[in-house]
């Protein structure tokens, strides 16, 4: 029932989530390659990449697995939006985070 679903405020919280761990990542949301190269690892990451994350232990590998799945929510969320015919904005580290998986999706003008 996502028309019921406040995907606005959603956006607001993920964004925020994703700042987090940019932050504590070291990653800079300004910074175009390295938004890019993060944008191909979480494209590139598979459901049963799942086990060498958690079985490192490593926290980086922790962090980039919350982070790959706060960018799936992220892209859920504005699916939603676009199938009930609304835009959802989110902060400008949701834009940088959306720009750079658009400019690394498979076939697009920027590969």
């Amino acid at each position: 029932m996502a028309e019921f679903e406040n995907q606005q405020g959603d956006a607001a919280q993920i964004s925020r989530e994703i700042a987090g761990k940019l932050v504590a990542l070291g990653i800079d949301w300004n910074d175009q390659e390295e938004m890019r190269a993060l944008a191909r690892e979480a494209l590139d990451f598979r459901g049963s990449s799942q086990k060498h994350f958690l079985a490192t232990g490593e926290p980086v590998s922790r962090l980039k697995l919350e982070l790959f799945g706060l960018i799936g929510l992220m892209l859920k969320t504005m699916e939603e939006g676009a199938s009930f015919g609304g835009h959802i904005h989110g902060s400008e580290v949701w834009k940088a985070m959306a720009r750079a998986l658009w400019d690394e999706k498979p076939g697009s003008s920027a590969n």
